[in-house]
């Protein structure tokens, strides 16, 4: 291959610049053609919808869907936002009630979030406070429908035999042999022996369940005599003694209850029936002496309570205008997405165009920088948050058809929440297109290279310091207890905030931990605070001078084969019917029709 034919792959540079218009005139007529054509198309293609608008009227309409994305998806997130909040507040406070109900001496002042915690783990420390728990749990149990102010019913397996009767578990007693047993699972280790202060552990896992079958008179003397559980217990093969302190790890009692929630003060008027899963596990599992009390509860939709709800005729106009939210929304997603990807396409079909005719006509490789300004970013993210939006919304349809499904509930506010919050950054792009509201985008896209160059650096800092925090000072302070909670401490510490608190909790029974956790803090607060985020803050003030340098100084700003080649030909004025006629779509490269690579 000679010298002239081969393909440059060096970016032109201000000594070397490549003569594009002398290399046209000496083309045929269909290669110096096909060239203008070209330059005319990229120099539209890199025009902001205001010039494109000024070229050729041609409506913003990605612009307008945009905005209309905004308004709209705004409207159906606050009012899924509402119907969420009205879900989790039910959850949370029937939350509330079973460990009102079920946990013996449970107050109002472990419910609240406080930190420090005022009062430590729920707990209980001998035999006698387990049997006491255990005859409080049973005694609430068979009483949950005379002591409670609430719609809580057994969940009775049986049907009723006709559909159309009413719920007798919601609306009178259900008869003790009716009520379902509380099972009782211990996972335990197969056994323990004791010889002249020698054990013998035999460590194999078991796993027990069975059903509690109290009679009616085992109920009645469990609640008179807490010692009474201890004896129903045993008959049934599960015993708490002393000696099995060491065998039994975990013992939990399950049960499940039915409720209705009906709030029509939240906008939502339809009573919706639940079943609560409810589990108290007693945790032995560390045998110190100490056994952790903790109630948890799954609560899941159901069609019906053993029975049926009677619902009211007709849609009412909650239900209505979230249906039509729903649409519009979903409508704007769609077009949105054809229109984005549509324009994706065809910046890569321009690309593949531009690259055979810089290789043929002018032998320059395309570098991977200019081929990479065919791909619009924005697009991409407008497409990802479109998708996340329309899948949020199917989602958000099927619950409002009645599908509770917590996790689809978390779902779905994870996809509408990422796809609102990609629709606001996404209209960012349109502020660039005016000098006075571009500075943020450009600042950042000067400094993001920078920056991660930097956090690479200082992501390895703060793992050093995270990982050391956590074996060293975990076991002696609560805000340092798992790797996860060390990391929010020290980003807390990094912000400034909590400091007090981060030193106060380190416990000083061991003088070692505290003095070394007192020295960690103060080099940690010292390295990140004055130091790492000071450059940190820099790198984006150096950018930001360097951005406003070149608006203010005129700087030249970079270049390269392809915006030189665009560059050879003056836009004109943009207004003018010459401009017009130059950039009208038949003066431009035809895209739609196949490509013959120029030879």
């Amino acid at each position: 291959m000679s010298a002239n034919s081969r393909i440059s792959t060096e970016a032109p540079d201000e000594g070397s610049a490549v003569k594009f218009e002398e290399m046209l005139e000496e083309m045929n007529d269909v290669d110096r053609d096909t060239g203008e054509r070209l330059r005319r198309h990229l120099q539209f293609f890199f025009m902001n919808p205001l010039e494109k608008w000024k070229v050729r009227r041609q409506f913003p309409y990605k612009l307008a869907l945009q905005v209309l994305k905004i308004i709209f998806v705004t409207i159906q997130l606050i009012l899924f936002a509402e119907m969420r909040m009205s879900h989790v507040d039910f959850m949370e406070d029937t939350n509330t009630v079973m460990r009102h109900k079920f946990l013996k001496e449970w107050n109002d002042d472990r419910d609240a979030l406080q930190y420090p915690p005022a009062e430590g783990r729920y707990s209980v420390y001998d035999g006698q406070g387990i049997f006491d728990h255990l005859s409080f749990i049973i005694g609430s149990y068979y009483s949950i429908q005379t002591d409670s102010f609430a719609s809580f019913s057994y969940d009775v397996q049986r049907p009723p035999k006709h559909g159309n009767a009413s719920d007798p578990s919601l609306t009178a007693g259900v008869e003790f042999d009716n009520i379902p047993f509380i099972q009782v699972c211990v996972d335990r280790i197969n056994s323990v022996t004791v010889n002249n202060n020698t054990y013998e552990f035999d460590i194999t896992d078991v796993h027990e369940c069975m059903y509690l079958n109290l009679t009616a008179s085992e109920v009645e003397q469990i609640r008179a005599d807490s010692n009474a559980v201890a004896k129903a217990f045993e008959r049934r093969g599960v015993t708490f003694k002393s000696e099995d302190a060491l065998i039994i790890s975990k013992a939990t009692l399950i049960f499940k209850l039915r409720t209705i929630h009906f709030s029509p003060k939240s906008g939502d008027q339809k009573p919706e029936c639940y079943k609560i899963s409810v589990s108290i596990a007693f945790d032995n599992s560390r045998h110190t002496g100490q056994v952790h009390v903790g109630l948890s509860t799954v609560i899941s939709y159901v069609n019906v309570c053993n029975g049926r709800v009677i619902k009211g005729s007709g849609l009412n106009l909650d239900t209505l205008i979230l249906g039509i939210v729903d649409v519009i929304v979903l409508l704007l997603c769609i077009f949105s997405l054809v229109l984005c990807f549509r324009a994706l396409i065809k910046a890569h079909l321009l690309k593949n165009r531009a690259i055979d005719y810089f290789e043929n006509m002018f032998k320059i490789k395309m570098s991977v920088s200019d081929q990479l300004d065919f791909l619009n970013l924005w697009y991409v993210m407008i497409v990802i948050n479109d998708i996340l939006i329309i899948v949020g919304t199917m989602s958000k349809i099927s619950i409002e058809f009645r599908d509770f499904d917590n996790s689809i509930f978390t779902l779905t506010g994870i996809l509408l929440g990422m796809g609102a919050l990609l629709v606001y950054v996404g209209v960012l792009r349109y502020f660039g297109f005016f000098n006075q509201y571009n500075i943020l985008i450009l600042t950042l896209k000067k400094s993001i290279p920078s920056m991660a160059r930097f956090m690479s650096c200082a992501i390895v800092l703060y793992v050093g310091f995270l990982i050391a925090g956590w074996v060293i000072i975990g076991p002696y302070s609560m805000k340092f207890r798992t790797l996860g909670e060390s990391s929010e401490a020290l980003f807390s510490l990094m912000n400034g905030d909590d400091m007090f608190a981060t030193f106060y909790t380190i416990n000083d029974s061991n003088t070692t931990i505290k003095v070394f956790g007192t020295v960690y803090i103060y080099c940690f607060v010292s390295m990140f605070i004055y130091v790492v985020l000071s450059l940190f803050i820099a790198i984006i003030m150096d950018a930001y001078e360097v951005v406003k340098d070149r608006y203010t100084y005129g700087l030249s700003v970079e270049r390269s084969s392809l915006k030189d080649f665009v560059a050879t030909a003056p836009t004109g004025t943009l207004s003018s019917p010459t401009t017009q006629a130059q950039f009208a779509p038949s003066a431009l490269l035809n895209l739609g029709r196949g490509w013959q690579r120029l030879e």
